[in-house]
């Protein structure tokens, strides 16, 4: 294996210069061989280093059992290996998280009855990252088409996160049965493309362009829980090298690794709701330690080491041995979007819940006293804005409203570079600078407390009684419980 990615991209282009002198041709032209491209060697159904030629067929046969000359060990000093296509499926973390990142569960809340009518069931997938819409430079999320449209969902119906509000179902319900509560809404379905190329999906963020309000959905373009090169950022777009090691972060198996085996695979033909769908030339990829991605992972951004986003997790095997994703190029241009890496939107009116106070806290008091004017800056004073995004306000939020919710996940030390430290700094420097004075006076009077509590624990649960007592409240645009 090429030690280096430019090494990598040489070797491909190498094989790819044999293929197109005639190479090609000559292997299709082996009974039972319908696609060839350049791709890792497989051993056992497991890639190997080795880059070779790959030569598809239907069916893999003993070479005794053949009637004609089988494909040849190697073509040029270039090892050949045949594979098997088998049948594939489409592939569908139910945290709440406000503000939205990449990596997290989605629905359209379409509920429809099990094919034995006996079971209610929806939809679920994953949203990958966020974009911009050429046309008007607005922010939309990215998923897979057929987890934005399952059941029916079309263009202007809404998209929720986690899921959408629980109601009461029954089989002898009219069904396809549509979410009544837009709770938990956050975007509308505007554009989707199903073709030969891609199965990809694009909803606008109900997120605030008003001058005079605080609503809206807040999110950044990170992944939750990447972690790669010391970041969760999205860094762009790529192109998917065959044999590059890759990322992932699905609402189903969480973060995993793999490689690409080849970025041209053949013909995939997947049957969903009496149709069937033909997919050609996708990036078919494979997990280092078990399966890349599991049914609820459709709709996830496949990442390189560079964090740049190289395609989209649309599809896997039946036994979750081997996953298919769009190329990105294709992508943006069926939904005529771009991924820059700087997506970032403001701080939603309803903060994350982040859990109950303990008893006796002064700090119940100042997140009544105060969260109204913070979100106000957040949203509309440019300044402040600036300063939440640097510090990766989101992010945090996000990491503390998961920590509420699973005792056993640890906060990161820093995300996208900014360290715990760094955060809190940067957000006292802006509400000092731009806040009312009773805002500034408590920033100042608490602002040792919080960062030793901050940066000296690891969960929510922790920091919250580092800080100490106080009057039972609950933390994220709730009344006051009394207690």
């Amino acid at each position: 294996m090429p030690d280096s990615i430019e090494e990598l991209i040489a070797e491909n282009r190498r094989i790819e210069g044999i293929l197109a002198g005639g190479a090609r041709d000559r292997l299709l032209a082996v009974p039972g061989v319908y696609h060839v491209a350049t791709g890792l060697k497989e051993v056992g159904g497991r890639a190997t280093d080795e880059l070779c030629v790959k030569a598809y067929v239907h069916e893999k046969r003993e070479l005794a059992a053949l009637s004609h000359e089988p494909v040849p060990s190697t073509v040029s000093g270039v090892r050949t290996d045949v594979c098997e296509v088998g049948r594939v499926r489409f592939t569908s973390d139910s945290f709440r998280y406000r503000g939205l990142t990449g990596g997290i569960q989605i629905t359209n809340g379409i509920k429809v009855l099990s094919a034995d009518h006996t079971e209610v069931e929806y939809e679920t997938g994953t949203l990958g990252c966020f974009a911009t819409h050429v046309t008007d430079g607005k922010p939309v999320l990215l998923t897979a088409w057929h987890v934005a449209t399952a059941n029916g969902a079309t263009y202007g119906e809404s998209i929720f996160q986690p899921d959408s509000e629980i109601t009461e179902d029954t089989v002898d319900d009219r069904y396809p049965k549509r979410p009544v509560s837009m709770k938990n809404a956050v975007a509308k379905i505007a554009d989707y493309k199903v073709d030969a190329k891609v199965d990809c999906a694009i909803a606008r963020v109900n997120t605030c362009y008003s001058c005079c309000c605080n609503c809206g959905i807040g999110f950044d373009n990170v992944v939750r829980e990447l972690a790669v090169g010391g970041s969760n950022a999205v860094a762009g777009t790529a192109a998917a090298v065959s044999g590059q090691p890759v990322f992932k972060v699905g609402r189903t198996s969480d973060r995993t690794s793999g490689r690409i085996i080849t970025t041209s695979f053949p013909s995939l033909s997947i049957d969903l709701d009496g149709k069937t769908y033909t997919f050609t030339n996708q990036i078919h990829i494979q997990g280092d330690t078990g399966p890349f991605a599991g049914p609820g992972d459709s709709g996830a951004v496949v990442v390189d080491q560079n964090r740049k986003v190289v395609g989209l997790h649309f599809a896997g095997d039946a036994n979750d041995a081997n996953s298919y994703a769009n190329h990105i190029a294709d992508v943006l241009a069926a939904l005529h979007i771009t991924i820059t890496g700087t997506e970032a939107a403001l701080l939603a009116e309803e903060l994350p819940d982040l859990g109950t106070l303990p008893p006796g806290s002064w700090l119940a008091g100042r997140v009544e006293a105060h969260q109204s004017e913070v979100v106000t800056l957040v949203n509309h004073d440019r300044r402040v804005t600036v300063a939440w995004h640097r510090a990766q306000g989101p992010s945090w939020l996000a990491a503390l409203a998961r920590s509420a919710r699973d005792p056993a996940y640890r906060l990161p030390h820093e995300i996208a570079g900014v360290t715990r430290a760094d955060a809190l700094a940067r957000l006292r420097d802006a509400l000092v600078q731009h806040g009312g004075a009773e805002l500034r006076a408590d920033v100042e009077r608490h602002y040792d407390l919080v960062l030793a509590a901050f940066t000296g624990h690891h969960t929510t649960g922790e920091l919250l009684d580092a800080i100490g007592g106080g009057t039972p409240v609950r933390i994220g645009g709730g009344d006051a419980e009394n207690g």
